[in-house]
């Protein structure tokens, strides 16, 4: 395969750069992505309407503006590195103009709460996976569906479980994840009964020594764990065959749903907080106020209340 200009810039870019490993992979991860949707419309040199493309075509993928924010920074960060040292590399002058300055990021509204699942969904969604189960993967997507929809954990959180995170404490099993922000596995989840076996109808039919819990199984699968990108879609797919497309809810969105399911059912704030992992109940304030709308219905009682004394009086 042809190597694209911009693929050593990118190795020295990240070689210059002091960080983490973890925003190391990071910045490798988007930028890999962006120079292979380059390649992908045979675009060499690209300009500013080539990234606004590849952002709205990330977007479709079904990239939450979070992450397209994400993508935003990195390209910035290393475009302008390419402008500065355009002389040191011995750039053309193509690179002499940043063409990411036009490029902003987009205003994220923390208080928006995200579409979720009813109660009646998210058992649509369940059966769904658990009847059609044939395959090792789709045994894996009944227990990953199942592991958000009960404990809440983050995409990112059972793309990174490990088999030797499953461990029995005090006669109950629980999975420690390493959350977001994280270097190490340092919380964990209660693995209810269900899902315990869910897991374990997964992991007998795994014949690999693959230390990630869950994983990929076409031979063509290029990680040992899921990438981000494998999950979105993997769960679009999901939400499509199982006829809940149109609630538009993502694969973070379950999250949400265990969250509100969790309020609805009469559990505290306190508790959908330690659910959620959140430092701050503040945090998951949101939740509740978003419940509280939904379960308040002041627009049908004003309309009982105008049509009963619209309602013509019996003669006594």
């Amino acid at each position: 395969m042809k190597k694209h200009p911009l693929e050593p810039l990118i190795q020295q870019y990240l070689a210059e750069k002091d960080i983490t490993q973890g925003t190391y992979d990071l910045f490798k991860i988007i930028l890999d992505q962006y120079v292979t949707y380059l390649r992908e419309q045979n675009i060499d040199f690209p300009n500013t309407s080539d990234i606004i493309a590849f952002l709205e075509w990330k977007k479709s993928e079904g990239c939450s503006l979070r992450w397209t924010n994400h993508q935003i920074g990195i390209l910035k960060n290393f475009y302008r590195y390419l402008t500065l040292n355009q002389e040191r590399l011995g750039l053309t002058e193509a690179y002499a103009f940043d063409i990411m300055q036009p490029i902003k990021r987009e205003i994220l509204n923390h208080n928006e709460f995200k579409p979720t699942l009813s109660t009646e969904q998210a058992k649509q969604l369940l059966l769904f996976c658990k009847e059609r189960r044939q395959t090792r993967s789709q045994y894996r997507d009944y227990a990953i569906v199942y592991l958000m929809l009960t404990t809440g954990v983050r995409s990112i959180e059972v793309r990174r479980a490990k088999r030797k995170d499953l461990k029995q404490v005090k006669q109950q099993l629980v999975l420690y994840i390493q959350g977001k922000g994280k270097t190490a596995a340092d919380a964990y989840v209660k693995i209810p009964e269900g899902l315990e076996q869910a897991i374990n109808d997964y992991l007998i039919l795994r014949q690999d020594n693959n230390p990630f819990l869950f994983t990929g199984h076409s031979r063509n699968h290029p990680t040992p764990y899921l990438s981000r990108s494998f999950v979105i879609k993997m769960f679009k797919q999901l939400m499509k065959d199982a006829g809940l497309e149109e609630t538009q809810v993502t694969a973070h969105g379950l999250r949400h749903t265990a969250a509100t399911i969790n309020l609805r059912r009469g559990g505290s704030l306190e508790s959908t907080r330690q659910l959620l992992r959140h430092t701050h109940v503040s945090t998951t304030m949101i939740y509740a106020h978003h419940v509280t709308q939904m379960m308040d219905e002041p627009e049908n009682e004003i309309e009982c209340l105008i049509l009963n004394d619209m309602t013509p009086k019996k003669e006594v």
